[in-house]
């Protein structure tokens, strides 16, 4: 990276400005990408086949493919995928894949297969579309060896929250049912071009293996619509929340069931029981 044009410069250069609507904000210190792809090679281990979501200007793609890793980057903004094709063609011939294309709209199953080994997924995600990658990541988990995202810290506190803290969730629900996460390394403001208003964290992903989860019977789908009722009203109780959308009769079996008391709030039950939770309901509807 050393030697390279400013952000600023090379956006110039490009006819190209930040967008505000898809939350581009480029990383520019070169310290903090070093220590990031360290942390993303140290996370991939052998898995040398990276999935890169929304790479930009190439911050994290170009040192990535200096470290010897192929890289298949997904990136919806043409001028961004373009200028980072010539960059990557000239330097790392044949190394990158580009797809123009909206990371929601991806299938990975074909691109681990193809690797012949399940991928390792980065990316600095924006705040309007963080929760619905990270739910595409829950979808895809099979094809994933892990990920490692930059997100907001009100982002990254909620996916790493306990039961009972107002942080807690439904992200952290579903992470936590399929995923190891932790907290990496904090990012500042300061290393940003636009400079954004908040800190950002990088987090870490490791799918639980199939005995983890082997009494894990609901989808994701499902717990997604299950935890949308469940916390809809957090001040309510668990009950009240529930009966709304599946009925006071389908509420109070499935809480009796799973020996839940009904006066509970959802952000107090952990992951499992709320997984179980699901599974009762997501029957009946």
């Amino acid at each position: 990276m050393s030697g390279r044009p400013a952000v600023r410069d090379t956006l110039k250069e490009l006819g190209l400005a930040p967008s505000k609507s898809r939350g581009q904000n480029f990383l520019k210190d070169e310290n903090r990408i070093a220590a990031i792809v360290g942390a993303i090679i140290n996370a991939a281990g052998s898995t040398s086949k990276l999935l890169e979501i929304g790479p930009g200007l190439g911050a994290l793609t170009l040192p990535l493919l200096a470290s010897g890793a192929s890289v298949t980057a997904v990136e919806l903004d043409r001028g961004l995928a373009e200028n980072l094709s010539l960059t990557a063609a000239a330097e790392y011939p044949g190394r990158l894949n580009i797809i123009h294309q909206d990371i929601l709209t991806v299938e990975p199953g074909p691109l681990a297969k193809e690797a012949k080994a399940p991928l390792f997924v980065c990316g600095n995600l924006p705040y309007n579309i963080s929760s619905p990658v990270l739910f595409w990541f829950l979808r895809h988990r099979h094809c994933f060896s892990g990920a490692m995202f930059m997100l907001q810290k009100e982002m990254a506190d909620r996916l790493a929250a306990v039961p009972g803290t107002k942080d807690y969730g439904r992200l952290t629900v579903a992470l936590g049912l399929w995923c190891q996460v932790a907290k990496v390394m904090s990012v500042p403001p300061s290393a940003f071009h636009p400079r954004p208003r908040v800190e950002s964290v990088i987090i870490s992903l490791r799918p639980r293996q199939d005995d983890e989860a082997a009494d894990i019977t609901v989808s994701p789908e499902a717990l997604g619509r299950f935890t949308a009722a469940a916390f809809a009203a957090r001040r309510k109780t668990i009950f009240n929340n529930l009966s709304k959308v599946y009925g006071r009769d389908q509420a109070t079996a499935a809480l009796e069931t799973n020996s839940i008391e009904p006066g509970l709030r959802a952000e107090t039950l952990s992951p499992r029981q709320l997984a179980a939770l699901a599974g009762c309901l997501e029957t009946t509807v």
